[in-house]
């Protein structure tokens, strides 16, 4: 993987981000190239810069992990063969976070030890929260990319998200639900921060939209299984599910259990619905079902975020849908921008240069989709053409843009 970037990530793609910052790193390079060997030792001011990736490589989600690592080792790559971050080259750790609050907090301790000056990852909001206190403890900057409760980096010197939130994207989906005419609608959450934060959002917004809840139902993730919730949405009555789990695994498990248990009613959510991998194993079940949508940042309309993602499929085997991987792109994007702000030095310097990038044009959403930070916002994504609704389509086996919801989600208040 070294050498040649095979994604859609080209000269010009984000902007500020990765086309500048390869010009401006382009005057002088070192020796030292990518690695996700574990042991190495603190850069020096001669020596690489080290990046951290915290991912899921065991656990509920290894092709999240597996996506992931693909993605960090052809950015770092890409970097240092246009002569690195101010002269120096970029070395990646990668460290397993096993997708649980007590491992996200062993890779983060991990790779501090080994002397990164930042750490891009943690895919659930619960390993998020607890690698981000932390981050708050060592002074070390996280940027997560997948974690989208609200409020995780509120007050978090050292936390960041280039996530959109679950509020920017509860609206638009009660929008969905009008226009479809799925009233009432059935709760489906796990019981992580993510599943809660869910759970918690759509409970408060569904009387604004004039929607009732025919039922609540949650489970631990993993999920061995939801007979018990199933049933319980076939006898509430509910035209359509909501379901909030970033488990593709239960999420897949849902599908099934629905198709077994004869409740043919719509499945609509963000998280697990569309991940790395899942559509071989939900697609069956999905195609049985009168409509899977899910909700994301990442829209197959903009041609370099096809063209990142079809490669990344290619490369890892994995079916790519959802808008982690392109939100990773951002987030490797954002962290190499203010490195070069700051020669390199993390900690402090490195919050400051993060909050003040102004706004950083994306890989991840449509058109005028940007991050920006502050030292009151350290979270979300912004723009006009933020959210992407997908239905599934039996006859391709896959997801596909639905433009008139799509435009829908993106006209909800608070989306922006």
């Amino acid at each position: 993987m070294q050498g040649k970037l095979r994604f859609g990530v080209r000269q010009g793609v984000i902007g500020i981000g990765l086309a500048t910052l390869l010009a401006a790193c382009g005057s002088s390079s070192a020796s030292s190239g990518s690695s996700t060997t574990a042991g190495s030792t603190a850069s020096t001011a001669a020596g690489p810069i080290l990046i951290g990736l915290a991912t899921p490589l065991t656990g509920g989600a290894p092709s999240e992990g597996r996506s992931e690592e693909q993605v960090a080792n052809d950015f770092v790559s890409k970097i240092n063969s246009s002569g690195g971050i101010d002269g120096r080259q970029v070395k990646l750790i990668i460290r397993d976070t096993q997708m649980t609050p007590t491992g996200a907090v062993s890779s983060y301790e991990s790779l501090v030890s080994a002397g990164v000056q930042a750490v891009v990852g943690e895919f659930t909001s619960t390993a998020f929260q607890a690698a981000c206190a932390v981050a708050q403890q060592e002074k070390v900057v996280l940027i997560g990319h997948a974690s989208a409760t609200q409020g995780l980096t509120d007050g978090k010197t050292y936390c960041f998200r280039d996530e959109y939130q679950i509020n920017q994207a509860s609206g638009a989906m009660f929008g969905v639900a009008k226009a479809n005419h799925w009233n009432p609608i059935a709760i489906a959450t796990d019981t992580s921060s993510f599943g809660a934060g869910e759970n918690q959002s759509w409970s408060a917004l569904a009387g604004q939209y004039g929607i009732k809840i025919a039922t609540n139902v949650t489970w631990g993730s993993p999920a061995a299984t939801l007979t018990a919730q199933v049933l319980n949405i076939a006898h509430s009555g509910a035209k359509a599910v909501f379901v909030g789990s970033p488990s593709g695994a239960d999420v897949t498990l849902l599908a099934s259990t629905m198709v077994q248990l004869g409740v043919k009613i719509p499945i609509f959510g963000p998280g697990g619905v569309n991940g790395p991998g899942i559509v071989k194993t939900a697609g069956p079940s999905y195609s049985q079902l009168p409509g899977v949508y899910n909700i994301t940042s990442y829209d197959s309309a903009v041609p370099k975020e096809a063209a990142f993602m079809a490669n990344l499929a290619t490369e890892t085997g994995l079916p790519q849908g959802g808008g982690n991987m392109t939100r990773l792109q951002d987030a490797f994007g954002v962290i190499a921008t203010a490195l070069q702000k700051t020669h390199g030095q993390g900690g402090l310097n490195l919050v400051n240069a993060l909050q003040t990038l102004g706004k950083y044009p994306t890989l991840s959403g449509g058109p005028g989709t940007y991050i920006q930070y502050s030292p009151t916002v350290h979270s979300g994504l912004f723009g006009p053409n933020l959210l992407t609704v997908y239905k599934w389509s039996p006859a391709s086996n896959s997801f596909s843009v639905d433009q008139s919801l799509s435009s829908l989600a993106n006209s909800a208040p608070g989306v922006n």
